[in-house]
């Protein structure tokens, strides 16, 4: 089954080529993508093609809010010994209080109907969590919502005991 297969997979070649994908489309033209590697990521063991849809899914979620205009700026770090992280940070309307719990629930969307199926960030969050990794959402109405997914660098050694 290729949709469990994992390899050392390198996270900034991937995030060049979901933005490559991304920046064709003329809906997000006016928006800029800016990336913010860290070069010295290690690479992390996971299934490449879920990862992809990962990062395509948070980043067009991203640049949806913004309306196709304003900056999302893709960043990948180390953590420390066993995660990294990669943060999609938007200059978006943000995510009221109110919303926030709700934003991982299968089939909620903010958007208007007929334009999203609210499956993106609870199909996100299953990737996430099918890694043994978390996402984190910092937000600030009218000031834009930041996503961080945090992924263990080879997930089953250990990092179960702590969650």
């Amino acid at each position: 089954d290729p949709g469990s297969r994992r390899a050392p997979t390198d996270l900034n070649v991937l995030v060049d080529k979901v933005l490559g994908l991304i920046g064709h489309q003329a809906r997000y033209a006016q928006s800029r993508l800016e990336r913010r590697p860290d070069p010295e990521l290690p690479d992390v063991v996971g299934n490449e093609g879920q990862l992809r849809q990962l990062f395509l899914g948070l980043a067009s979620n991203a640049l949806d809010a913004m309306e196709g205009r304003g900056t999302l700026v893709v960043s990948t770090r180390r953590r420390n010994a066993r995660e990294i992280e990669i943060v999609f940070a938007d200059e978006g309307p943000g995510i009221p209080d109110h919303l926030l719990p709700r934003i991982f629930d299968p089939f909620f969307t903010t958007k208007p109907p007929g334009q999203g199926t609210g499956l993106g960030l609870a199909i996100a969050q299953g990737i996430v969590a099918d890694h043994e990794g978390r996402i984190e959402v910092d937000t600030r109405v009218g000031a834009g919502s930041t996503f961080r997914v945090i992924l263990p660098i080879r997930p089953g050694e250990g990092s179960r005991s702590q969650a």
